[in-house]
């Protein structure tokens, strides 16, 4: 008897090894969030839905991300002031795509290098690009603007309404990029400051209306965007995040991530 209970025993031994993958811990799960604007060809499309035939470059990026990093991301569209909600009060996990701003720091966690934010761990860098009517004696030399006899317009909450801020420039906000265009076309505001890819691309989907608006450079600011982490997450799975962003910067780089680029282009 005492022989069989050995034998049973050395046979649950040899057993457990091979069952010890089934045992391993699942892919962390990463809650993330973008905005419901289309910013082509980083996010494609307007709403809450979600294209995965063509979503964009930067979930394309994300997901190539993700397999290099272990980790299954689920993605959900929200209102650009909603997610800086949803990850303020640690209801989302990340947040993509947001520029660095020192007063964002303490509810958002950045790729840092040397006490900064590491560029070389971006999503990608974007641009701001003033517009006026055409004949508007608006001007900017990189420096300072010139022949603005309003405020100009910007998207509440986008970071650019700091930058303009910051310049001592009039700001006048509105919820959306085809409020501010109207506007400008009105005549309420002297300028308008938005996203370069966004804003031409709403220009070219509405050449009756905005088709004779002029592009004014060089542009107003150039900035890297990130993916972004609640306080809470990075505190938690600090490793996770620090995998994620490393393996963004190596898709970015790879073969594989500018063969999607150049479908994009097609």
């Amino acid at each position: 008897m005492v022989r069989r209970v050995w034998w049973l025993g050395l046979t649950c031994l040899l057993v457990l090894p091979a069952a010890l993958p089934a045992l391993a811990d699942p892919a962390p799960r990463v809650r993330l969030v973008f905005a419901t604007d289309a910013n082509p060809p980083r996010i494609m499309g307007e709403g809450t839905a979600i294209d995965w035939e063509k979503p964009g470059l930067t979930p394309e990026l994300l997901r190539l991300a993700a397999v290099r990093a272990g980790v299954e991301f689920t993605f959900q569209r929200v209102p650009w002031k909603r997610g800086l909600f949803l990850i303020e009060t640690n209801e989302a996990d990340g947040l993509f795509q947001a520029s660095y701003l020192p007063d964002r720091t303490g509810t958002m966690a950045y790729p840092m290098k040397a006490g900064r934010p590491d560029p070389a761990r971006s999503l990608m860098e974007q641009r701001y690009v003033l517009y006026k009517r055409p004949g508007a004696a608006v001007a900017w030399d990189g420096a300072r603007l010139t022949g603005a006899d309003a405020p100009v317009g910007a998207i509440s909450s986008y970071s650019v309404v700091d930058e303009l801020t910051r310049l001592g420039i009039p700001v006048d906000e509105a919820k959306t990029q085809e409020h501010n265009l109207d506007k400008l076309v009105g005549g309420r505001i002297a300028a308008y400051a938005g996203m370069e890819a966004m804003t031409d691309a709403q220009i070219a989907a509405h050449p009756d209306k905005y088709g004779r608006l002029v592009k004014v450079m060089p542009p107003l600011v150039s900035k890297p965007y990130y993916l972004v982490f609640s306080r809470s997450f990075y505190s938690e799975h600090r490793d996770v995040a620090e995998r994620i962003w490393d393996a963004i910067a190596e898709v970015n780089a790879s073969e594989d991530f500018a063969a999607i680029v150049r479908r994009y282009a097609d």
